[in-house]
């Protein structure tokens, strides 16, 4: 596993208010988020980033405002007539 190490003046430590450890966890959320919501990491990927299960990780990104499932009307239109071929 690869180690990334940031460097983070004292000034912003004690202006943020965090511990290192609050701030590392924030940093991964957002992140994973970020990177999830542009489709470089998948659901599962994700979740792992930050540490936690699939089911929190949805619970954050719905918070965020990010959607987990994500169609465009062209995709929902073409899962529609596939599942209606299929009767």
């Amino acid at each position: 596993m690869t180690q990334v190490t940031i460097p983070v003046a004292d000034t912003i430590l004690n202006s943020l208010n965090m511990t290192t450890v609050e701030i590392a966890s924030s940093m991964r959320k957002e992140f994973a988020l970020k990177n999830f919501h542009e489709g470089k990491l998948t659901l599962a990927q994700a979740a792992a980033f930050c540490g936690m299960n699939v089911y929190d990780f949805i619970s954050i990104a719905s918070q965020a405002g990010i959607p987990i499932i994500d169609y465009t009307i062209e995709e929902v239109d073409q899962e529609l007539v596939r599942l209606n071929g299929n009767r």
